[in-house]
């Protein structure tokens, strides 16, 4: 499919008097791999936070499946959604966290099956059959009792990944997956994304993992003081490095 899933434009957000970015213009097309790299601060996460309506941004359009996400004119005026509309435009996206935000009174099959009760409205059983076959889908079926306090970081977050695709979102953002994780849990955490990618999840990640957005990229996208520096396939952004700026951030991996 050619047609642009998601699609940004002149996307502008200030903090106060501070310009976070301005004139961000990116699109995503359905079964897309987009990966955001830069320094921190560049604006990568805020980014994904005002796709998924967890942050307000002052300008600019952000489409999601041909319809505008948090606000619309009227009157020649922009106007922000009600919370009832922005509720159900959350629900096209789905949001793994730095930290993986589970609930930790409850089960992983719990977790993952909660929204599906109380969102999707399934049945305790729907839901919780729904909830085990991702849990299975991730490597967690004989997990699927345990608390959060039970289960190592990778499991932790492989378990928020169930959560957030057993939701059947439109698109799926991750922002920095594996920054919390103990370098020998990472690899866990990233095979399960590149299996979602193998089977043509739509997906947006911000990472620092460079070798992995280099192997699971369709398109990757380098943040800088706000902007967009550089865009292209991995080959492109990786081998290529046709910015000083984008030479400087990417010396300081290892290559």
């Amino acid at each position: 499919m050619d047609e642009n899933l998601l699609q940004i434009r002149g996307l502008e957000k200030w903090f106060g008097t501070l310009k976070v970015f301005e004139g961000v213009d990116l699109d995503v097309k359905a079964g897309e791999v987009v990966s955001i790299i830069g320094a921190s601060g560049s604006g990568k996460t805020t980014l994904l936070r005002c796709v998924n309506l967890l942050e307000t941004f002052q300008a600019g359009t952000i489409l999601l499946d041909g319809n505008p996400v948090g606000y619309h004119e009227a009157n020649s005026k922009r106007k922000r959604f009600s919370e009832r509309v922005i509720a159900r435009q959350r629900l096209l996206t789905g949001m793994v966290f730095q930290q993986f935000n589970l609930f930790p009174h409850m089960t992983a099959l719990c977790n993952v099956s909660l929204g599906l009760i109380k969102v999707k409205k399934l049945s305790k059983a729907e839901a919780e059959k729904e909830a085990s076959r991702w849990l299975e889908r991730v490597g967690l079926s004989d997990k699927i009792h345990s608390r959060p306090s039970q289960l190592s970081g990778g499991q932790q977050q492989r378990v928020a990944i169930a959560r957030a695709v057993a939701m059947n979102p439109k698109i799926l953002l991750f922002d920095e997956p594996t920054s919390a994780l103990d370098p020998e849990l990472v690899g866990e955490v990233l095979n399960v994304i590149k299996q979602l990618a193998a089977d043509g999840a739509t997906m947006v990640i911000v990472t620092h993992e460079m070798r992995f957005a280099y192997e699971v990229s369709d398109k990757v996208v380098f943040m800088d003081k706000g902007k967009i520096a550089s865009m292209g396939t991995p080959a492109e952004i990786f081998e290529e490095r046709k910015s000083d700026r984008l030479k400087e951030f990417l010396s300081t991996f290892n290559s």
